[in-house]
């Protein structure tokens, strides 16, 4: 999946879930005192929190960006809500 598509579903607050390497992810959204947040997590484990977007692609897993993760996918490969 492109970054600019994956920018798009996560603007319109589309949930997002994934699977990397043997492992599920998801992206959902919410908000944490008053301000609003992207919570990106592997499931069953602890959620990271972030206010934009350019946050969301940093954020690293087991040494892994999400922006390396979602490029690595293949559209079909990718569950949106």
């Amino acid at each position: 999946m492109t970054t600019e598509e994956f920018k798009r579903l996560v603007k319109t607050g589309r949930e997002i879930e994934f699977s990397y390497r043997n492992k599920r992810y998801s992206i959902t959204y919410g908000s944490i005192d008053d301000e609003y947040v992207i919570s990106f997590c592997e499931f069953y484990k602890e959620s990271t929190e972030v206010k934009d977007f350019d946050d969301l692609l940093n954020v690293s897993r087991d040494g892994i960006a999400v922006k390396e993760m979602i490029e690595s996918l293949r559209d079909k490969d990718i569950d949106v809500f």
